[in-house]
C-alpha cells in the first residue's frame, strides 16, 4: 500500500501472518487506516474472548455479506493461512470443520425459539464454548439475530445476557459492532480483492470455494431473508405463546388439574404443574418421555401423539405415569395444539386428571371379586367337610344302639365336627358384626397373662394333634389393659391355631409378652412355612389367601387373620407381621395400651 508506513504493514502481518488487502485501502485519506486499525485490536484482535470462537463467529456473520471478501479471508485465518483471530497459538480447524460451519442451515423460527430457550435455561453464567458445542449453536443462533436485526433481537439479547452474564455480553456487542464495520467497509470497497493465498486455497478446495464465493450471491440474500421470516414467524410465535403462557397460567389458578405444554413436536415439555402428585417441571425438558411415563406405554403414548400432530386436533389418552414418589399412577390426559395466523402449531396446552384412585379402586373390586369367588369356593369346600362326618354318623346311629362302643366313638366324632361348624359359623358372624359396626367390646382391666393362658387352651387341641411344643415367655411384671377378655382370647387363639396349622409337625410355637414404654407387646413366632414377601402387605385382608399355603392341607377360610387385626384395632392397638420367607416362620406382633397402675 502506497501511503502505508512500512512500520504498520510491519505491525499488521506480525499479527495475522499476513497482510490483508482489508488494510491496503483508505490510500487517498493518510491515517484513516491506522485508526481502523486500532478498533481492529480493541474489539477484535484484543478482545479476551477465545480466538477460535471470535474467529468461527466471524466466518458464521460473514455469510450475510453480500461483499465476498470478509467470508474468504476469515476461512484462511480460521484453518491456517493466516493466524485465528492473529492468535499465534489458536490450533487452526480443518478444511472439513469449516464447511461444516459454512453449511449450518439458516434456523427456522422453532429453531430460533429452541436456541433461544436452551440459553434461558441455563444455571447461570457460563463459559464461551468449545467450537462445535451445543451451546456454540445456540449463541450463534441468538449472535446472528443480533447481528442482522438489532432492534427486533430484545429476546436474543436477554437470552445471550442469561447465559454468559453482562461483561462476556458486553465484549461480544463490541466484537459484533467490528464485524459489522468491516462488512460495510468491504461493501463500499467492492473492488477489494482476494489474497494470493486465498485464490490458491479455492483452487484446491472447490467445495469449500463454492461455499464461501457463491457467486450467484443467492446465499447471502436468501440467507438474510430466510431470517427475517423466521424472525416474523417468531414474533407471531411469540404472540401466540404470551397468551398460551396467559391461558395457562389462568387455569393454573383456576384448577387443582396437572396442567402441563408442550412444544410442537413434542420433543420438548415447556412447562409441568403436577399438582403434588407429578414431578413439576419448570424448565424445557426433552426427557420427559421417559421422566413420567413407564417404558411400557411410550409406544402408545407416541402413537397418539403422532396422530394428533398430523391432524393438528386434540390429544386424549389415558395412560400410566410414574408419580412424583416414583410409584406408578394413572392419568387421563387431554391437550389442545395453539396455532399461529398461518395454521401453524405453536405449542400444545394440556391438562391432567388424576385417575389413580379410580383405578385402584377398580383394581381392588376386582381383586375382592376374585377373593369373594375364592372365599365362597373355599367355604363350600369348609362346609362339607364337617358335614360329611355328620351325615356318616347319622347313617351310622341308626343302625347302633346307645350303649355299644360305636355309638359312643361316632357322637364324639359328630361333636368335634359339629363344634368345627359352629367354630365356623361364629367367625362368619364377627366378621359381619365387626364390618357392620354391630359388635361390642365388653371392656374391663384385663391381665394379658390370663388372655394368653386362655387362647393356649383353647387352641391346646390343634397344638397337641400336630405335635408342636409351645413356649409362653410371660412378663414377671402383670400386663393389664383396657379390653375385652372372650375377644382377647379370641385374638390370640386365632393367632395359635394359624401358627399351628402353617407349621410341619412337631415343631415350635413361641410366645413373649413385653412392655415397651406404655404399650403392652406380644409376639407369636413359629418356625413354620413362612409367608411370601409379596403377601405380607395383604395378609390382614379378608379372605385374603396366601398363595404359597394353598396346598397345605389346614387352609382355611381367610378370615381369621382379618378378624384379629379388626379386633385389636378395636382396643387401640396394632399388629404387624414378619417373616423372612417361605420355610423361614413367621412371627405376629400385636401391641395394645397397658394400664400402668391397674
Amino acid at each position: 500500500m502506497e501511503h502505508t508506513t512500512d512500520a504498520f504493514s510491519a505491525e499488521v502481518r506480525s499479527r495475522f501472518g499476513v497482510l490483508p488487502n482489508f488494510f491496503c485501502t483508505a490510500a487517498s485519506a493518510p491515517g484513516l487506516i491506522q485508526q481502523l486499525w486500532g478498533f481492529a485490536k480493541a474489539g477484535y484482535l484484543d478482545n479476551p474472548l477465545p480466538s477460535l470462537f471470535k474467529e468461527r463467529l466471524f466466518v458464521h456473520l460473514s455469510r450475510f455479506c453480500e461483499i465476498r471478501y470478509c467470508i474468504v479471508r476469515h476461512v484462511g485465518f480460521l484453518v491456517g493461512a493466516g493466524r485465528p483471530a492473529g492468535d499465534a497459538w489458536a490450533q487452526p480447524q480443518t478444511i472439513e470443520e469449516v464447511i461444516a460451519l459454512l453449511s449450518r442451515p439458516v434456523p427456522d423460527a422453532e429453531g430460533l425459539n429452541r436456541s433461544f430457550a436452551f440459553l434461558e435455561s441455563i444455571a447461570g453464567p457460563v463459559a464461551i464454548p468449545e467450537p462445535e458445542a451445543e451451546i456454540e449453536g445456540a449463541l450463534f443462533d441468538a449472535l446472528t439475530i443480533m447481528f442482522v436485526d438489532p432492534r427486533g433481537a430484545e429476546r436474543a439479547r436477554l437470552a445471550i445476557a442469561h447465559a454468559v452474564g453482562e461483561a462476556t455480553f458486553e465484549v461480544l456487542t463490541a466484537f459484533l459492532a467490528f464485524i459489522r464495520t468491516a462488512h460495510y467497509w468491504t461493501e463500499t470497497h467492492p473492488t477489494l480483492g482476494y489474497e494470493a493465498d486465498m485464490v490458491a486455497l479455492m483452487r484446491d478446495h472447490p467445495v469449500l470455494a463454492r461455499l464461501m464465493l457463491d457467486t450467484s450471491e443467492a446465499e447471502w440474500a436468501n440467507s438474510r431473508r430466510a431470517l427475517r421470516r423466521a424472525l416474523d414467524d417468531l414474533r407471531t410465535m411469540s404472540g401466540a405463546l404470551r397468551s398460551s403462557e396467559e391461558r395457562f397460567r389462568v387455569l393454573m389458578m383456576a384448577t387443582s388439574d396437572i396442567l402441563y405444554r408442550m412444544s410442537p413436536d413434542w420433543a420438548e415439555m415447556r412447562a409441568l404443574d403436577g399438582r403434588g402428585f407429578l414431578s413439576d417441571t419448570t424448565t424445557p425438558d426433552s426427557s420427559w418421555l421417559q421422566r413420567y411415563i413407564p417404558e411400557g406405554e411410550h409406544g402408545r403414548v407416541i402413537a397418539v401423539i403422532q396422530a394428533a400432530i398430523a391432524a393438528k386436533g386434540v390429544f386424549e389418552l389415558e395412560h400410566r405415569v410414574i408419580r412424583d414418589d416414583g410409584a406408578p399412577g394413572w392419568v387421563w390426559s387431554r391437550a389442545l395444539p395453539i396455532l399461529s395466523d398461518n395454521g401453524e402449531i405453536v405449542e400444545w396446552l394440556g391438562a391432567a386428571l388424576n385417575l389413580t384412585a379410580r383405578k385402584n379402586a377398580e383394581d381392588a373390586l376386582r381383586d375382592g371379586d376374585r377373593r369373594k369367588d375364592q372365599f365362597l369356593a373355599t367355604l363350600a369346600h369348609e362346609l362339607r367337610n364337617p358335614l360329611a362326618p355328620l351325615r356318616s354318623g347319622l347313617e351310622t346311629l341308626k343302625r347302633t344302639t346307645a350303649d355299644s362302643e360305636a355309638y359312643g366313638r361316632t357322637v364324639k366324632i359328630m361333636d368335634r365336627q359339629l363344634n368345627m361348624l359352629v367354630h365356623l359359623v361364629d367367625d362368619l358372624l364377627d366378621v359381619s358384626r365387626i364390618t357392620s359396626g354391630k359388635i361390642r367390646l365388653r371392656r374391663s382391666k384385663v391381665s394379658l397373662q390370663s388372655v394368653l393362658a386362655a387362647g393356649a387352651e383353647a387352641s391346646r387341641a390343634i397344638i397337641d394333634a400336630r405335635t408342636h411344643r409351645l413356649v409362653i415367655d410371660a412378663c414377671e411384671d402383670e400386663l393389664v389393659v383396657d379390653g375385652d377378655f372372650d375377644r382377647l382370647v379370641q385374638v390370640f387363639s386365632n393367632l395359635l391355631s394359624n401358627a399351628a396349622k402353617y407349621t410341619d409337625k412337631a415343631g415350635k410355637i413361641e410366645v413373649k409378652l413385653s412392655r415397651e414404654g406404655d404399650q403392652a407387646v406380644v409376639t407369636v413366632s413359629d418356625n413354620g412355612i413362612g409367608i411370601p414377601a409379596e403377601d405380607l402387605s395383604s395378609i390382614f385382608g379378608l379372605f385374603a389367601q396366601v398363595r404359597a399355603h394353598h396346598e397345605h392341607a389346614a387352609g382355611g377360610l381367610g378370615i381369621g387373620l382379618s378378624l384379629v387385626k379388626q379386633l385389636v384395632e378395636m382396643h387401640g392397638g396394632s399388629v404387624h407381621a414378619r417373616s423372612s420367607g417361605a420355610s423361614h416362620g413367621s412371627t405376629f406382633t400385636v401391641s395394645l395400651p397397658s394400664l400402668r397402675n391397674a
